[in-house]
């Protein structure tokens, strides 16, 4: 059984940065992530849509009572780290935890896209988390200098002592691609488990099915861990742009 099993594993299509590509003017694309991406997306608009349909102030149903816990947790983060007065970053963070859980989950549906065995979570790829970091990048560091001004936001890499500046400046710098890169390594180790339990032979079918089960729903609660992490971390980068000096 072993030597039929290590064949199989080694045959398996685990697409280590390998996607389908497309070139528009002289430009690559990953084609997978762009729709799988475009999947994420109309999974929150779907149920964003459906629940507008169905909003009720009486007894709610299941699906506006996930959304009033989503929403009512965040707006207690906000609340507690920036105040009343940055409530406009509550539907930012919702966004953003809901587009990372759709993404995260989307590799929980069968394969669909150039004959994989499943259907790979674009948070799998760097290239989407990367961009999610640097929009959370521009957006806190634009509140920091909207808060403090131009001359506050430079002046606070400055503060005493000033030989750490370039290390505070460095610090910075690396906040979105430590956000990236977190996000991207616990999806991305997910995916080659769920691929490498696809690989296991019919004779081990059994117990495969039991673990792959098992798998799919520890798998979905780290997707759900993930979000949770990129939302709350994008409420305290928020928290730190803005707060005044000895806060």
């Amino acid at each position: 059984m072993a030597s039929g099993l290590a064949p199989r594993l080694v045959a398996i299509n685990i697409p280590v940065g390998d996607h389908v590509t497309w070139r528009v003017a002289g430009l690559s694309f990953d084609a997978d992530t762009v729709w799988t991406s475009l999947i994420a997306c109309a999974a929150v608009l779907g149920l964003g849509f459906y629940l507008r349909s169905k909003v009720t102030a009486a007894v709610p149903g299941k699906v506006q009572l996930f959304w009033e816990v989503v929403v009512g947790w965040v707006a207690d983060q906000v609340e507690a780290g920036l105040g009343k007065r940055y409530r406009h970053v509550v539907p930012l963070a919702v966004t953003i935890f809901m587009l990372v859980l759709a993404a995260n989950w989307v590799e929980l549906l069968p394969g669909l896209w150039h004959n994989t065995d499943y259907l790979p979570s674009p948070t799998a790829d760097v290239n989407l988390t990367y961009a999610l970091g640097a929009t959370v990048f521009v957006l806190t560091n634009g509140a920091s200098i909207r808060a403090k001004g131009l001359g506050g936001y430079i002046k606070a890499f400055f503060a005493p002592p000033r030989w750490l500046a370039p290390i505070r400046a460095l610090e910075e710098l690396m906040k979105p691609v430590t956000l990236a890169l977190r996000l991207f390594g616990n999806l991305f180790s997910g995916g080659i488990m769920i691929a490498l339990l696809l690989a296991i032979p019919i004779y081990f079918f059994p117990a495969t099915i039991v673990f792959s089960v098992v798998w799919k729903l520890f798998d979905m609660f780290i997707g759900v861990i993930q979000a949770f992490i990129f939302a709350l971390l994008t409420i305290l980068y928020y928290q730190f742009a803005v707060a005044s000096e000895g806060h």
